[in-house]
């Protein structure tokens, strides 16, 4: 894994009920690395998903909207985690740890305000795209709660391989390695994710969800 340089901004987001998760999220620059599996694609697709389309309107969209919250995340990043965010979201959901759109709201929110300001965050708009990302941020650090973590992992990685996934080859392409544990991004969630709850076999050094081409 190439080095990188970060910036940390930490977060408290408050969960359901009264547990709260103590969230930091980091602006990583990936100088180097894989990115995601061949795609033939469509005029316009980004990526798609078991036939659902992410269009490259849809990223743009996402990643100028991301940017101001996280510099230095790249388009490839906010792809990645586009992909995958399904899989873990549904697996954080059958173990009981799936987040709401308000909680990846919260999160998201609160990295605005101390990014931005609060005045600033008080009026950002964010959209269902933006969403999925706070969504996958908390599902992938839900999953280090759960009573078997490493079955968590197994479930998402044959969720993932038993998926049609092809990337548009101007985004790069989608190697499994780089997907094979739903670790939360650097530039969102705590350094480590799932890796350091589940061990070193068959998980992904937690450096990125989606390691940039």
């Amino acid at each position: 894994m190439a080095a990188s340089t970060t910036r940390e901004v930490e977060v408290t987001v408050v969960r359901r009920g009264t547990r709260r998760v103590r969230v930091q999220a980091v602006a990583t620059v990936l100088a180097g690395g894989a990115l995601l599996a061949g795609c033939a694609g469509q005029p316009g697709a980004a990526a798609l998903v078991d036939g659902q389309e992410i269009s490259t309107a849809r990223l743009a969209a996402a990643t100028d909207e991301l940017t101001p919250l996280f510099p230095e995340v790249s388009a490839q990043e906010v792809l990645g985690v586009l992909v995958l965010e399904p899989f873990v979201r549904e697996v954080a959901q059958d173990n009981g740890v799936g987040p709401s759109d308000e909680e990846a709201r919260a999160l998201l929110e609160g990295v605005a305000a101390q990014q931005l300001g609060e005045e600033a965050a008080a009026g950002l708009e964010l959209s269902e795209t933006a969403l999925a990302v706070g969504r996958y941020s908390l599902a992938a650090s839900g999953l280090q709660e759960v009573a078997d973590p490493e079955g968590a992992i197994a479930d998402f990685q044959a969720r993932v391989e038993e998926a049609d996934i092809e990337i548009n080859p101007r985004f790069g392409s989608f190697a499994d390695l780089g997907v094979v544990a739903p670790t939360a991004p650097e530039w969102v969630v705590p350094a480590g994710g799932l890796a350091d709850a589940a061990g070193d076999e068959g998980v992904t050094d937690g450096s990125s969800p989606a390691p940039t081409p």
